[in-house]
């Protein structure tokens, strides 16, 4: 990096693909790539609406339902020149959630959501009580054909290689990762109980989904993976002080299923990064998440306990790409502060290579100004 990164400006010779392949193999392109509208990198419906008609743009279908994120802009994401554009895997079109009387929505999994202002909240776990791998056994699992469908992906996915030049990315079909769908399914306190009172049971249910996840992300592999330059993938581990559960417990249920699981689409997608979403304080896990072959790390929390952004580039800069951790700008923080937290994660996380800029976790409530502020600093002050 020559000097501070906001140096002279200069012609790019790099497409987006390019620029986003060279951050992930440490190098360094002609400024930090930048993402948005990927996992954990959405802008909640209010904080879209708001940016859109800022912008101008007239209004656009959502692409989802049932939760509170819904909307994909490629409008917006050329506004900003985001580097990456994201392929879905479509769902099943007689896959449905079931919505109640009282306005609960139960999913294919047999979880129940309702949602609270700005949240969805679980209010039914299916396996909730359960004490037996049987019981287990008898719920009833979706499979992966159950839930998506690859009708005319793999020609989408061509299409969009061989006409763009974007970095394209198998977007987090899942959404939740082992943990994560284990603690809606059993209910998050007994889960963590059975890990230590009901091992089989936890190890039943894990078993079980990586079933379904291997076949859901083969289908989903098979259709994208020679066209696709970074794989999603989530599950959460940590919280703001330390890790949900302990290093012992991880290594011993999840890492297993992730090593798996990953494998797999490595082979399936061998040219492809593997993004990894977990949230909170993971310090102490990250050589476990490189052994299991994370490529890429989000939403980079480094609010949290050991997670300085200096001490992450200090520690794992040479094996890791990093991915948001741009933080602060909920509370209605101003311009200017905006702009000093995005130059201050620059300075810490770009040099070499290995970051891309983005926020860290879904956008809840923020400005137009501070949106726009954070991406324009990041293509200004991210120059290399």
């Amino acid at each position: 990096m020559s000097g501070c990164i906001g140096g002279p400006n200069k012609m790019s010779s790099y497409s987006h693909r390019e620029r986003v392949l060279a951050a992930f193999n440490h190098q360094e392109p002609d400024r930090v790539p930048i993402d948005l509208m990927g996992n954990a990198t959405m802008l909640l419906d209010a904080t879209y609406i708001r940016l859109r008609d800022h912008l101008g743009l007239a209004p656009i279908p959502p692409v989802r339902s049932g939760t509170t994120a819904n909307y994909y802009d490629e409008r917006i994401l050329e506004y900003f020149d985001i580097d990456f554009r994201r392929i879905f895997l479509p769902k099943n079109p007689a896959a449905h959630s079931e919505v109640l009387d009282d306005g609960t929505i139960i999913d294919p999994w047999g979880v129940g959501y309702q949602k609270a202002g700005l949240y969805v909240n679980i209010v039914h776990n299916p396996l909730h009580g359960a004490t037996t791998v049987q019981e287990v056994e008898a719920h009833a699992w979706p499979s992966a054909a159950d839930l998506y469908s690859v009708d005319g992906l793999a020609e989408q996915a061509r299409r969009m290689f061989e006409e763009t030049d974007y970095a394209l990315v198998a977007r987090n079909p899942i959404t939740y990762g082992f943990l994560d769908r284990a603690c809606q399914v059993m209910d998050m306190a007994e889960f963590m109980m059975a890990l230590a009172l009901y091992p089989d049971v936890a190890r039943a249910i894990i078993a079980r989904l990586l079933e379904i996840y291997k076949g859901v992300y083969g289908m989903f592999l098979d259709a994208v993976g020679p066209y696709v330059q970074m794989v999603e993938i989530g599950d959460d581990l940590g919280t703001n002080k330390s890790l949900l559960i302990s290093p012992a417990m991880y290594r011993e249920f999840i890492k297993p299923a992730e090593r798996e699981l990953y494998a797999l689409i490595h082979e399936k997608a061998p040219q492809a990064a593997l993004f990894r979403h977990t949230d909170g304080a993971v310090f102490n896990v990250i050589p476990d998440l490189l052994e299991v072959g994370v490529n890429v790390l989000n939403p980079v929390q480094t609010s949290t306990a050991g997670m300085d952004a200096r001490r992450l580039k200090a520690a794992y800069g040479a094996d890791l790409t990093f991915h948001g951790a741009v933080e602060g700008l909920e509370g209605d923080p101003t311009v200017d502060q905006v702009v000093a937290i995005v130059k201050d994660r620059i300075d810490g996380l770009a040099a070499g290579g290995g970051y891309v800029l983005a926020s860290c976790n879904h956008m809840i409530d923020v400005s137009p100004q501070n949106i726009i502020a954070m991406f324009d600093t990041a293509r200004e002050y991210g120059r290399y």
